[in-house]
């Protein structure tokens, strides 16, 4: 029997151009298949208001204008996500921000090129997890469900 580590819930974001380069499925099937459970699921074309909303702590910084014009740019796929670990887990595999410095076998350094095109976003702590999930999902949005192959990813309920 192992012993399990909490269970989060977590925000990504599958950026525009994830949507438009069509890499938007086989990001998905890469958490999906890591054991990550999908508890909320939408394409959104984000306005200004909620794009500041979500970049509201890089508001005044000199890139916080790019950064909200990018993510209104297109649309983008907001996934919430949840397991053991779920923050940690998302921020190794997507990988560094900048693509460069990504190891290969993450997201971003298997198929992103740029920092100003790299692919998803993702919440770095538990807080963060807690607004930006606030900000894109409306609580009956998020649903808990029990999945078959749960004992198999994260082993026994205690």
């Amino acid at each position: 029997m192992g012993i399990c580590s909490v269970t989060e819930r977590t925000l990504v974001l599958v950026k525009p151009d994830g949507v438009q380069r069509q890499l938007a499925g086989r990001i998905l099937a890469r958490y999906e298949e890591r054991g990550l459970k999908i508890v909320g699921l939408k394409l959104v074309h984000v306005d200004r208001e909620l794009a500041e909303r979500h970049y509201a702590a890089h508001n005044g910084k000199p890139f916080f204008d790019g950064l909200v014009a990018f993510i209104t740019s297109g649309p983008l796929v907001a996934i919430a996500l949840e397991a053991p670990n779920a923050i940690s887990l998302v921020r190794t595999m997507n990988g560094a921000t900048k693509p460069a410095e990504a190891a290969p076998g993450t997201i971003r350094g298997d198929l992103a090129v740029e920092m100003g095109q790299n692919l998803v976003h993702a919440s770095d702590s538990p807080e963060s997890a807690t607004t930006e999930l606030g900000i894109w999902f409306r609580p009956d949005e998020l649903l808990g469900y029990e999945r078959e192959i749960d004992r198999w990813v994260i082993g026994p309920k205690s």
